[in-house]
C-alpha cells in the first residue's frame, strides 16, 4: 500500500477518464431536469422541473425526431450492411479477381471526413446538376431531371448507408476469415445448395459478428452528422443530430435551447445505451459459435465460374462509383470557381485558382496548425489513459466489483452520441470559463478541443485491453522479481509489448479527430478555433471550389499519413 509512482500514475489515469467522460453524462441528465429552457442551466433564474421533457411530449416534435431517425437508422443500417457482406463473402469466400485491390477499394472512404464525402454525394446526385443524374439523361434521355435526388431520405439513407460500408466490411471479412469452413463442406455433401448452406450454416455461425456490427452501425449512424446536416434541410427530414444543432444555433437570432437539446439528448443516451447493452449480451456468448480451434484448417475459395468476371465487373463499378468518385466530383470542382458539369465549357475554364485563394486564407494556417494539434494530443491522452487502465482492470483480479465498473464505464463514451457530447461540453465549459478569473482563458481555445475530442475512450480501451490481455503475466513477475516497480514494469515490459495495438488505435482516432466535425462545430459555437472539418463547412456555403479544394488537400494528407505510418509499423513490427 506504499505511495509510489504506480500508484501516482494510475490516479492520473482514472482523474483523467473521470473527467473526460462524467460531463457528458451528468450534464445532459442537469440542463434535461433545468427550466426554462432557453437558459444555461446554472444561471440564476432557473428551476428543476419536467418542462423540458413534457413540451417534447406534448408538441408532438419528439414523435418526429424518433420516426425520421429510426428510418434513416435502419434504413442506413440495412444498406451497409447488405453490401459490406456481399462484398466481404465474395473477397474472402471466392476466387474473385483483383481481391486485394477491393480491399483498398472499400477502405478508401476511411481516408475522406465525413463533410467531404457528402459534399461529394451532393455534388454526383443533385437533381439537376449532378454528375450522375447529368450522365444518365444524357445516356436515356426519358427524364427532365433526376432521376435520384439526394435531397430526400433515400437519398440521406443510400449516402449514409455507403459511407459506412467500410465498417460493415471489415466486421464481415474478419469472421468470414476465421470461419473453419468444415461445416459448410458438410453441407453440401449432405446435398444441400449453396444458398441453403448460406441460410443454415454460413450466416447462424457468423450471425452474433454480423449482428454487432449492425448494432455499432446503428450507433454510428445516430450521432452521424454530417449527412443530416447538409441533406436533412432539403428533405424536410427531422433528424436528430441536425436538430440538436440547429436548436443551438437559431438561424432567427433566438436564445438556444439547452433544456430541450438536453432532454432530446437524454431520450437517445437511454436508446444507444440500450443497444451498448445488446451488443455487450450478444458478443459475450460468442464462444457458443466458436468453429476456429487448435485443428489446423485452410480457406476454400468457392469458384464463381462463368460469372467470375461480369461479378467483378459490378463490384468493381460500384466501388468506383461510391469510393472514388464522390474524391474525383471533389477534384473536378476544385478545378473550378463554381460546379459545372464536365463539357467544353467547363473545360475551358480549368484552373488551379481555387487552390491560390484557398492558400492565400488567412485561417487555413491556422485550422491545419489547430486540427494537426487536437488530432495528435487528443487521440495519446486517449490512448495513455486506457492502455494504463487496461492493464489495471487485467490485473486487478483481487478486486473484484472495481474492474467490471470500471471496464464498463470507460466502454460507455461509444453510447454518447457525439452531438449529445459536445452540448454537454459546451454546457460544462461556458460555466467552468464564468467561475474561473478571467486571466485563465480556457473556453475558445485549442486546450478545450483536445480535452473535448479526447472523451472518444471506448474503441482505444477495448483494443488496448486486447492487446494487454495477450501478454503473459509471467513477464511482468520476472521483472518484479528482479527489483523493477510496477511503473518500470509498465514502461519496459507491458508498454513496448502492446506497442502494435497501441499504435494501431493511436492512428485510428487520429483519422476520428481530423474528420471530426460535430464537436468543434458545437462546442466552438461561441469563439471558435478553427479546426479543418469547420473551415470546409464555413467555405462551402460561399466558394464550393476552395471548399472541394482543401477536402482534396485533406484526402491527400491523410492517405500519405497512413500510408507512411503503415509502412514504419510495418517494418518496427513485421
Amino acid at each position: 500500500m506504499r505511495f509510489g509512482g504506480d500508484r501516482l500514475m494510475v490516479g492520473f489515469a482514472l482523474v483523467a477518464a473521470l473527467y473526460l467522460l462524467l460531463p457528458p453524462l451528468l450534464l445532459t441528465v442537469y440542463s434535461a431536469l433545468r427550466t426554462p429552457a432557453n437558459r444555461l442551466p446554472f444561471e440564476e433564474g432557473t428551476s428543476w422541473g419536467l418542462s423540458n421533457l413534457t413540451d417534447l411530449y406534448t408538441s408532438g416534435a419528439l414523435l418526429n425526431t424518433v420516426v425520421d431517425t429510426s428510418v434513416f437508422v435502419g434504413g442506413s443500417v440495412a444498406v451497409a450492411m447488405v453490401v459490406g457482406f456481399a462484398i466481404a463473402w465474395l473477397v474472402e469466400r471466392t476466387n474473385l479477381p483483383f481481391r486485394n485491390g477491393v480491399f483498398v477499394l472499400v477502405l478508401f472512404p476511411l481516408m475522406m471526413p465525413g463533410i467531404v464525402t457528402t459534399m461529394g454525394w451532393l455534388l454526383l446526385l443533385t437533381e439537376r446538376t449532378g454528375m450522375v443524374n447529368v450522365a444518365l439523361r444524357a445516356v436515356l434521355p426519358v427524364w427532365d431531371q433526376g432521376p435520384f435526388d439526394v435531397f430526400s431520405m433515400y437519398g440521406m439513407v443510400v449516402v449514409q448507408g455507403v459511407s459506412l460500408v467500410a465498417l460493415a466490411f471489415i466486421f464481415v471479412s474478419a469472421g468470414l476469415r476465421n470461419m473453419d469452413p468444415v461445416l459448410e463442406d458438410a453441407s453440401r455433401v449432405s446435398g444441400a445448395s449453396a444458398l441453403a448452406t448460406f441460410r443454415r450454416i454460413t450466416l447462424p455461425v457468423l450471425w452474433p459478428g454480423v449482428l454487432g456490427a449492425a448494432l455499432v452501425t446503428a450507433i454510428l449512424t445516430v450521432e452521424s452528422f454530417e449527412v443530416p446536416l447538409l441533406l436533412a434541410g432539403g428533405a424536410n427530414a427531422d433528424i436528430f443530430s441536425s436538430r440538436l444543432y440547429f436548436a443551438l444555433n437559431d438561424a432567427s437570432g433566438g436564445a438556444p435551447a439547452y433544456g430541450t437539446v438536453a432532454a432530446l439528448g437524454l431520450h437517445f443516451l437511454v436508446f444507444t445505451y440500450a443497444l451498448i447493452f445488446v451488443y455487450h449480451r450478444l458478443t459475450g456468448r460468442g464462444e457458443r459459435y466458436v468453429t476456429l480451434t487448435g485443428r489446423g484448417y485452410h480457406q476454400r475459395r468457392q469458384a464463381l465460374g462463368g460469372w467470375r468476371w461480369p461479378v467483378s465487373a459490378v463490384v468493381g463499378g460500384f466501388l468506383l462509383l461510391t469510393s472514388i468518385g464522390p474524391f474525383l466530383v471533389l477534384v473536378w470542382t476544385s478545378l473550378l470557381p463554381q460546379y459545372m458539369p464536365p463539357g467544353a465549357a467547363a473545360f475551358e475554364r480549368l484552373s488551379f485558382d481555387q487552390y491560390t485563394q484557398l492558400f492565400s486564407d488567412g485561417r487555413l494556417v491556422s485550422a491545419w496548425v489547430n486540427t494537426v494539434v487536437v488530432a495528435v494530443v487528443a487521440p495519446t491522452i486517449a490512448v495513455f489513459v486506457t492502455i494504463l487502465l487496461a492493464w489495471v482492470v487485467i490485473r486487478a483480479k483481487k478486486m473484484r466489483r472495481l474492474p467490471l465498473l470500471l471496464d464498463q464505464f470507460l466502454t460507455s463514451s461509444l453510447a454518447i452520441p457525439s452531438v449529445v457530447a459536445a452540448n454537454a461540453f459546451l454546457l460544462f465549459y461556458l460555466q467552468l470559463n464564468r467561475a474561473l478569473p478571467n486571466w485563465v482563458p480556457l473556453f475558445g481555445t485549442i486546450l478545450v478541443l483536445v480535452l473535448v475530442y479526447a472523451y472518444r475512450m471506448a474503441v482505444a480501451y477495448r483494443m488496448n485491453h486486447a492487446g494487454v490481455v495477450q501478454i503473459s503475466v509471467e513477464l511482468e513477475d520476472a521483472s518484479s522479481a528482479s527489483g523493477a516497480s510496477r511503473a518500470t514494469t509498465f514502461f519496459r515490459i507491458v508498454l513496448p509489448l502492446a506497442l502494435p495495438s497501441v499504435v494501431g488505435v493511436w492512428v485510428l482516432l487520429f483519422l476520428v479527430a481530423f474528420r471530426e466535425l460535430t464537436l468543434p462545430l458545437v462546442v466552438g459555437r461561441e469563439s471558435p478555433p478553427f479546426v479543418v472539418s469547420v473551415l470546409i463547412w464555413k467555405l462551402w456555403a460561399q466558394h464550393a471550389g476552395q471548399a472541394a479544394a482543401l477536402g482534396v488537400l485533406t484526402v491527400v494528407f491523410l492517405s500519405s499519413i497512413v500510408l507512411g505510418l503503415r509502412l514504419l509499423v510495418f517494418r518496427r513490427f513485421r
